[in-house]
């Protein structure tokens, strides 16, 4: 049979129309798997974020679907337990990744680092307890607004990008420190459409918003 792989992330679509022909349904998927795998190490040698709604869609001659991988899925779940650690640690991007709840259940070294956190002390709790708001910062709105966007990735299934945030981080000697991000979350959909994961991606502007001076609170 001949199979096509076509790209699909957000309003961005990549047909192939050349194809390739395999014996049957399986060897074609791990075909795409092997090419999402490839694009992901592609993607985080170019230090960008890998897009988490991003699918290869396979379909036959006659334009049928015969199968769909996503780029999450090759990179979340298809790849060995050791080599996904490695590729998602040493992404020098930060990532978090959410339950439906809001629960932790995953964040790459980056991430950690950028927050000032231990991922053993924050796996299993809710992102809001972890992360709450200044008390000093009277204006905080840092957790309403978080919340409402994770809720509207909840109710639209589709990527929410909030605008720039000032969400203060406490260090790990109980000071806070004045912080802004450029917050996107993204939805982790499993095979019957509905949000099994949470992807959060707290991109950091501090520098552009404050002064040196002004980053301790």
């Amino acid at each position: 049979m001949r199979c096509f792989f076509h790209f699909i992330a957000g309003n961005t679509r990549l047909d192939d129309d050349l194809g390739l022909t395999y014996d049957d349904a399986k060897l074609a998927r791990a075909d795409a798997i092997r090419v999402a795998r490839e694009m992901i190490a592609d993607i985080l040698r170019r230090n960008e974020a890998v897009p988490a709604d991003g699918w290869i869609e396979i379909t036959d001659e006659n334009g049928r679907l015969v199968d769909s991988v996503s780029l999450t899925e090759a990179a979340f779940e298809a790849i060995p337990g050791q080599r996904y650690r490695r590729v998602f640690d040493h992404s020098p991007l930060a990532y978090l990744l959410l339950t439906p709840d809001f629960r932790i259940i995953e964040a790459n070294r980056a991430y950690l680092r950028a927050t000032m956190t231990d991922l053993g002390a924050i796996v299993g709790r809710s992102v809001f307890d972890v992360f709450p708001d200044n008390p000093g910062d009277p204006e905080a709105d840092g957790v309403r607004n978080l919340a409402a966007s994770l809720n509207a990735v909840l109710r639209d299934k589709a990527e929410h990008r909030m605008a720039v945030q000032r969400y203060d981080i406490r260090a790990p000697d109980g000071a806070w420190e004045v912080r802004y991000w450029r917050p996107t979350n993204v939805p982790v959909l499993d095979h019957k459409g509905d949000v099994e994961f949470i992807l959060n991606y707290p991109d950091e502007v501090t520098q552009s918003m404050v002064p040196e001076a002004s980053r301790s609170s």
